[in-house]
């Protein structure tokens, strides 16, 4: 450990930790004892300073960084060779590794972990559009869906029962956490969605780069499920829409009333369960090649985000199909179904011919009722909320937290940006949007804020390789750590004991291949410690 001499209150260092040992405990044995016998409890009071507590990784680009409720585990997604992997972590009695799982292809970005109320699942959800639930104590996966844009924020419901996710298109979508079905959804921001936080009352909260922080009831109601709103684009003068096939199988669907039968490909067949060499009944099908015999299935179900189908055949014909597709909605589709198109909003409306089944009408889901605006001057990178919901943490930058060309050449020239007025850290008034606190000494975007527990701290992590702690009241940080390179994510543990960081590092492909830190935890040492909850 490096850690300079202090100036005031401020301890600044240089995290040079070997491995996963930690150091002495920063709390008095009462104070723990309490803190261990309190049921979601958490501490309180003057945060004093961090203590380097455990390097988790050293090697790689680390994106996200969550804890469990209880705080026993952490998880992190980070890039490795050939795909994005998610870490998880038991902490106590030490740090200990449980499972390091492969999510998507290293094209798609995992920026989105989060942990059910209950501490059971682990869900993630990233640029490839596909939410996904794992056992929280194993790794083990569960279920998964494709939504139909990229993804970049989650979050689950206090009740446990839903979660939501965030676009990079500005879309939030509530899911049922039991099979990931669709619930509802809302379209309240103009660019990307780049935090997502519930309050224990079921206040939603939603951080956009469009500069906003809006606000949500939500409440539990009768869903209507005879109407639908879902993303298209033109593939070869076909208008395409996602769709899955018997709760397995997402297909890309192209909508041609010309076509006398729904179509699937024979992949999409075997995914979604049916046995094509099995099938019995046939269907003559046109194609450009002449008539085509193809094998039908009956009787299968066919799911568009809100909009359920039972009772659906299926003509099983890679040769029916137009280039770059998995399926076609013809004629039976359009019997059942009118397609209207949004434009302005790339959306195709869908809706039932003739009323849903009772069953469906009665179907209960999650919906978000818009309660709050809060407009501000500068991008939201992030949002955190403390235990009680009545404050926020928010990162701001001035401009917009994409990497491009030009901050990879000031990088790499070595040069800094100088401070700005909104490349801010602050803490923000959750019933107003009134900025309370704001600190400016990060140079360039603050990607990252995490909120304490008892919402009188932030840590924050920026693009300008700098983690700092704050306190309300004191302008200058009480603590800051350097890293290799950018952070990307800084939290609070729900306890308030601990600091989590997830950072990108430089990358060795020689020797052990180890760098300077990327996931890290920090002890937090406060002035007088209290236990509340």
């Amino acid at each position: 450990m490096s850690i300079a001499a202090p100036r005031a209150l401020l301890v600044v260092g240089v995290l040079a930790l070997a491995g996963c040992q930690h150091t002495a405990p920063v709390l008095a044995p009462d104070v723990s004892a309490r803190l261990e016998s309190t049921p979601g409890g958490f501490l309180a009071g003057e945060v004093s300073g961090l203590e380097d507590s455990a390097v988790l990784n050293r090697k790689d680009f680390v994106w996200t960084l969550a804890f469990s409720p209880d705080a026993s585990r952490v998880a992190y997604s980070h890039l490795g060779a050939r795909e994005y992997l998610f870490a998880l972590w038991t902490l106590r009695p030490t740090p200990a590794l449980v499972v390091d799982k492969a999510l998507n292809p290293s094209e798609f970005d995992v920026e989105a972990l989060a942990f059910s109320p209950d501490g059971k699942l682990l869900a993630s959800a990233g640029w490839d559009g596909v939410v996904r639930l794992f056992d929280a104590a194993t790794g083990a996966p569960k279920v998964s869906v494709r939504t139909d844009e990229p993804l970049t924020a989650v979050a689950f419901h206090p009740t446990g029962g839903y979660l939501v996710v965030g676009s990079s298109q500005g879309l939030v979508t509530a899911l049922r956490v039991a099979d990931l079905g669709f619930s509802s959804e809302v379209r309240p921001h103009a660019g990307q969605v780049s935090a997502l936080a519930f309050a224990a009352d079921g206040t939603l909260y939603s951080g956009s780069w469009d500069k906003h922080i809006r606000v949500f009831d939500t409440r539990e109601e009768v869903l209507r499920r005879e109407q639908t709103r879902l993303r298209f684009e033109r593939r070869g003068g076909h208008a395409v829409v996602a769709g899955v096939v018997n709760g397995k199988s997402p297909v890309a669907f192209a909508l041609d009333a010309r076509t006398p039968a729904i179509v699937l490909g024979t992949q999409a067949a075997a995914a979604a369960g049916i046995d094509t060499a099995f099938l019995q009944e046939t269907v003559s099908m046109p194609t450009a090649l002449g008539t085509i015999v193809a094998r039908v299935a009956r009787g299968q179900h066919l799911r568009l985000k809100g909009l359920d189908l039972d009772g659906v055949d299926v003509a099983v014909c890679d040769a029916c199909l137009p280039p770059n597709v998995a399926g076609v909605l013809g004629a039976p589709f359009s019997e059942r179904v009118d397609v209207a198109f949004d434009d302005a909003t790339s959306e195709a409306v869908l809706t039932l011919k003739s009323p849903a089944p009772a069953k469906q009408e009665e179907q209960r889901g999650l919906v978000l009722a818009p309660r709050a605006n809060f407009a501000f001057e500068a991008h939201v990178n992030d949002v955190t909320l403390d235990a009680a919901g009545r404050r926020l943490g928010v990162a701001f930058s001035e401009s917009k937290a994409e990497r491009n060309r030009t901050v990879y050449e000031r990088e790499k020239k070595g040069l800094v940006e100088p401070p700005a007025e909104w490349n801010a850290a602050a803490l923000v008034d959750a019933t107003s949007g009134q900025v309370l606190r704001k600190w400016t000494r990060h140079r360039g975007v603050v990607a990252s804020a995490g909120i304490s527990p008892d919402g009188r701290s932030i840590s924050s992590g920026g693009w300008d390789k700098q983690l700092y702690l704050w306190r309300e009241g004191q302008e200058a940080p009480v603590a800051e750590r350097r890293f290799g390179w950018s952070v990307r994510r800084v939290r609070f543990s729900p306890d308030g004991q601990q600091v989590g960081v997830a950072a990108w590092t430089p990358q060795k492909a020689t020797g052990n291949q180890e760098s300077e830190p990327a996931a890290a935890l920090f002890s937090v040492r406060y002035a007088a410690p209290t236990v509340e909850r």
